[in-house]
C-alpha cells in the first residue's frame, strides 16, 4: 500500500529539442542534453538531476545538524561522483564525498556521516520506491503547463 501523496504534482512538458521544463511547485527546472546528445547542453541532463538531488539533500541535512548545534558549516561541500551501468541502463553508484568544514570538531563527525545518510533522496535511491505509469491522450497545453486528458488511462 502506497503512503498518501505528500506533494504538489511536478508537470514536465516539451521546450523544443531535447529539452524539457519540469514545472516544481513556482519554480521551473530545465533539462537538456549534451550536445553528443543531440542537445544544446542549455541545462543538466535529466539523470544528472538525480546526482544533483543526492548532493544537495546531504548537503541540507549536513547544514542543519550543523546550524542546530551552532557549528560553523561555511565551506561545507557535497561532491557527487555517478557511474553509469548497463543492463537496464542507469546510474548503478553514486560516490559522495561531504567536504567538512576546517576546524569543525572531530567528535561530531560520526553523527554527521548518519544524518547525511538519513536524507529522503539517499533513503528513495537505497529502498527503491515503487513507480506507477499512466498514459492519456490529451489536447495540447494552453500554456498552463498541463495537458487536459481526452482519454482514458491506465496505470502500467
Amino acid at each position: 500500500m502506497s503512503a498518501p501523496k505528500t506533494r504538489q504534482p511536478i508537470v514536465v512538458t516539451h521546450e523544443g529539442g531535447v529539452q524539457f521544463a519540469a514545472q516544481v511547485r513556482q519554480h521551473r527546472v530545465l533539462v537538456d542534453q549534451p550536445e553528443r546528445g543531440g542537445g544544446a547542453d542549455a541545462a543538466p541532463a535529466p539523470i544528472e538531476l538525480l546526482g544533483a538531488s543526492l548532493g544537495t539533500c546531504v548537503a541540507l541535512y549536513v547544514q542543519q545538524y550543523c546550524h542546530s548545534r551552532g557549528l560553523s558549516h561555511e565551506g561545507m561541500r557535497v561532491e557527487v561522483q555517478q557511474y553509469g551501468a548497463p543492463n537496464p541502463n542507469r546510474i548503478g553508484l553514486f560516490e559522495v564525498k561531504v567536504v567538512l568544514p576546517a576546524g569543525l570538531p572531530d567528535e561530531h563527525r560520526e553523527m554527521l556521516e548518519k544524518v547525511a545518510r538519513s536524507c529522503p533522496a539517499h533513503g528513495t535511491l537505497t529502498h527503491g520506491a515503487e513507480t506507477k505509469f499512466a498514459f492519456a491522450i490529451g489536447a495540447p497545453s494552453t500554456g498552463g503547463g498541463t495537458s487536459a486528458p481526452l482519454g482514458a488511462y491506465s496505470l502500467v
